[in-house]
């Protein structure tokens, strides 16, 4: 079942940052970019296989989920596959729920079904863990943060979690929006620059 927040979703083209983009932008990009990390709240990433067309399964794939915006809150959301659309919930249980119905294949003869993506657990990284970026993309109306773990949790370059400023609008070329998408990262990870007020959102 979908929630009210995808309603409030306009969905992204991914448009990576190119090499003649905005200084504006290509600032933001750089403030981040390999940044050392204190998570704040708890950020929450999805461990899955992914079944092919072809049939070959990929195992333990990672997908961060957590979504914060400046006006509808922080949610879950599980990006689209299959011309599927992508998949919201306020809980990391509640995207498990929907992904179950909405890649469930059935098999050939109609000899029973598969999950095209099939959730093995969610991963959680809580308060107090130390984590580093180690990717940021602009997009249309979104910008996402990938983070690896300076722990031995998973292998080295493996993503950890990833955070998704989703904006509500397209944004500005020359990226005027950014004090508000700082703030918005730093209620979820503190890079050690001075505090931020409280931003909008559910707590933990």
């Amino acid at each position: 079942m979908r929630t009210p927040i995808a309603a409030a979703i306009v969905l992204a083209s991914s448009i990576p940052l190119a090499a003649g983009a905005d200084p504006g932008r290509k600032s933001f990009a750089a403030s981040w970019q390999g940044r050392r990390v204190t998570v704040k709240r708890t950020m929450y990433t999805l461990v899955y296989n992914e079944r092919g067309k072809l049939g070959k399964t990929y195992h333990e794939k990672r997908e961060g989920l957590t979504v914060v915006t400046p006006s509808a809150g922080t949610f879950c959301r599980f990006d689209g596959r299959d011309s599927e659309g992508d998949i919201v919930g306020r809980q990391p249980q509640e995207v498990i729920d929907q992904i179950a119905i909405t890649y469930r294949r059935a098999l050939s003869l109609d000899i029973g079904f598969y999950l095209r993506i099939e959730p093995l657990v969610i991963a959680q990284y809580p308060p107090g863990g130390e984590l580093v970026v180690n990717d940021v993309r602009l997009e249309r109306n979104r910008v996402r943060l990938s983070f690896g773990s300076v722990a031995a949790d998973i292998p080295p370059g493996q993503l950890a979690t990833a955070l998704t400023v989703q904006w509500p609008k397209d944004l500005s070329v020359s990226l005027t929006e950014r004090p508000h998408i700082d703030e918005l990262i730093r209620q979820f990870v503190d890079d050690g620059a001075s505090q931020t007020s409280q931003g909008v959102g559910i707590r933990d």
